[in-house]
């Protein structure tokens, strides 16, 4: 059984965007407490995407955060309420040594949560 949640989509740090990989930052109805931790591949918008839950270790973050990032779009959804899907875990949140290291591993797991 596959896990959802909606939440309004709020300004974050916009590291996703300098990444390569720009993020929606969620701010979960109901708390994001309530969602498995890790990366997932997800359905959002009627389009594939990953969501990170977590507290984003390899930035030094300490609050928990809901980030989806959906490969191709282009739109603002400042303010949108998004419905997401998740539709499997891809990996758990791991501590990278650099940014570099972090964007590389993006890359898997958004070409993860793209294959069929």
């Amino acid at each position: 059984m596959s896990e959802r949640f909606r939440g309004v989509v709020v300004k974050g740090e916009r590291l996703g965007r300098k990444l390569g990989f720009p993020t929606a930052n969620v701010e979960v109805e109901g708390g994001a407490d309530r969602l498995p931790r890790g990366v997932h591949k997800v359905m959002v918008e009627g389009r594939v995407g990953v969501c990170n839950v977590g507290v984003r270790p390899t930035v030094g973050g300490a609050r928990l955060v809901v980030e989806v990032h959906i490969p191709g779009f282009t739109g603002d959804l400042y303010g949108k309420t998004l419905e997401v899907e998740i539709l499997g875990k891809i990996r758990d949140e791991k501590k990278f040594a650099s940014l570099d290291e972090l964007k590389a591993q993006i890359a898997v797991d958004v070409a993860a949560a793209l294959k069929p």
